[in-house]
């Protein structure tokens, strides 16, 4: 699976989102994954995951019952003038299996978008999770990537602040300096402006002798980890995440 970052916040009493602030991140989402080119996926950050239960429906075609639940869906938001109401409402009918808190699990809310080695795409995550802890601001929205983004691997965001967690930053325990350093790769975006889609299946790949397998394994098997960086700590020019926090704080 090509490079990730992962996205979430607990499900813990310190953290609560109304439902206003649920719309406006909603709207938020969706400017950005509309906005701008994605390598991989988009955003998906989820308060839910539905499962239609579709043996409820056993003499409709699949795609009959599927256009059914859909409208089902959408019928019960309107008579009910609330997302979660009617998830929770058709739930208890037995229409839908529910995963609450999204693909990971003890969460409010959580998603997963796959980036490859587009950088840019990286900062877009990880921008979107700050503006989204100042619209949330009793929420912690926590993010870990597989990449070299965040430089210490982890990082949270809440109340436009950022988070780092100080084993992560210093796991040897050495002396902690006053100055926090940097944190987030600094990204040039004009590097990826006609940077390709990143495709995880290989056309007819049975078909392919032992040359062509390992001519495709070469060209599909980094996953996005590529070092697209001018130096450790970045490019030398771009878009610096931590200079749009309104603090860098370890804890």
């Amino acid at each position: 699976m090509p490079r990730s970052l992962r996205y979430f916040i607990p499900e813990i009493s310190e953290n609560g989102v109304s439902n206003e602030e649920w719309r406006e991140i909603a709207r938020l989402q969706h400017w950005y994954n509309s906005e701008f080119i994605w390598s991989c996926d988009r955003l998906a950050m989820k308060r839910f995951i539905l499962f239609a239960n579709y043996d409820r429906l056993p003499e409709m075609p699949y795609r009959t019952a599927k256009f059914h639940f859909r409208k089902r869906f959408l019928a019960k938001k309107i008579e009910l003038q609330d997302e979660i109401a009617a998830v929770r409402a058709l739930e208890e009918e037995g229409l839908f299996s529910v995963r609450w808190g999204g693909v990971r699990d003890n969460s409010i809310a959580s998603g997963i978008t796959r980036v490859a080695d587009n950088e840019f795409n990286a900062y877009l995550v990880c921008e979107f999770l700050l503006k989204c802890s100042t619209i949330a601001r009793e929420a912690t929205f926590h993010v870990e990537d597989e990449g070299r983004f965040i430089l210490p691997g982890r990082a949270m965001f809440r109340d436009g602040s950022v988070l780092i967690a100080r084993d992560d930053l210093y796991p040897e325990g050495i002396d902690v300096p006053l100055d926090v350093p940097q944190v987030f790769s600094v990204v040039n975006p004009a590097k990826y402006d006609e940077h390709p889609r990143f495709e995880q299946s290989v056309e007819d790949f049975d078909e392919l002798d032992d040359e062509e397998i390992h001519a495709a394994s070469h060209e599909f098997g980094v996953l996005g980890f590529a070092p697209n960086y001018d130096s450790a700590w970045g490019d030398n020019e771009g878009l610096n995440l931590q200079l749009r926090a309104r603090k860098v704080e370890l804890i």
